[in-house]
């Protein structure tokens, strides 16, 4: 599977633009955004490799396990054929394998575009965090535009650059986002104990009861004898 490369890159490629005709009543028009380094020190950078990372794992994982089940029905073929197969057999085996190997490339196609379609979206979720402390920013400092500091921006005045105060904005802000990350891993765990409390209870009534009838059914056996 092919490999990410850094996916930070992409955001750099990425326009923020907030218009404000008010904005151009003073001071500089445009802005500039580095949006690598706002990703390096508030910690998106690592979080969106990480994420990235463990969908590849996941995807390589579930293609090989694909590739040991196909495997595995081939295997299965062969035992059957035995070592001296006919003609047919042997034409039907290669067609067989064929037909494997088409869905192995099939599947990595699908698992390719699946790990780019999440690269996007990380980046994507990232920008929109961005977005609006880079207008408030911008609107602050009446500019009108934010553009990003990439390969595109061939120089620019070191006092149109607002990366530190996203910087700072972001690490003011509450720290909301953290709370739902947490919740999802909290419940499953509470889920099971709550179960185990449960199953107990609805058995023990059920032994006692078929207990108390067995007990009853021996008296009654005896006294009839």
């Amino acid at each position: 599977m092919k490999t990410f490369r850094n996916p930070i890159l992409l955001v750099s490629a990425l326009l923020l633009a907030a218009c404000d005709p008010a904005a151009l009543q003073g001071g500089p028009d445009v802005a500039v955004l580095d949006l690598a380094a706002v990703a390096k020190a508030t910690g998106q950078e690592d979080e969106i490799r990480i994420q990235a990372e463990e969908a590849r794992n996941e995807l390589t994982k579930q293609l090989q396990q694909l590739a040991a089940s196909l495997e595995e029905q081939l295997k299965a073929e062969r035992d059957k054929i035995g070592i001296n197969p006919s003609e047919t057999d042997a034409q039907r085996l290669q067609g067989l394998s064929i037909q494997a190997q088409q869905q192995i490339n099939a599947a990595q196609a699908q698992a390719q575009a699946q790990a780019s379609l999440l690269e996007q979206q990380l980046v994507n979720d990232y920008r929109d965090k961005v977005e609006p402390l880079a207008k408030d920013i911008a609107s602050e400092l009446g500019v009108s535009i934010v553009v990003t500091a990439d390969a595109n921006v061939v120089w620019f005045d070191p006092a149109v650059d607002i990366t530190d105060e996203v910087i700072a904005a972001w690490r003011a802000a509450p720290a909301e986002e953290d709370v739902p990350e947490v919740i999802p891993e909290v419940a499953p765990e509470a889920a099971p104990e709550a179960e185990q409390v449960e199953e107990p209870s609805a058995v023990i009534p059920d032994e006692q009861a078929a207990g108390e009838e067995n007990s009853a059914a021996e008296e009654v056996a005896e006294e009839t004898g």
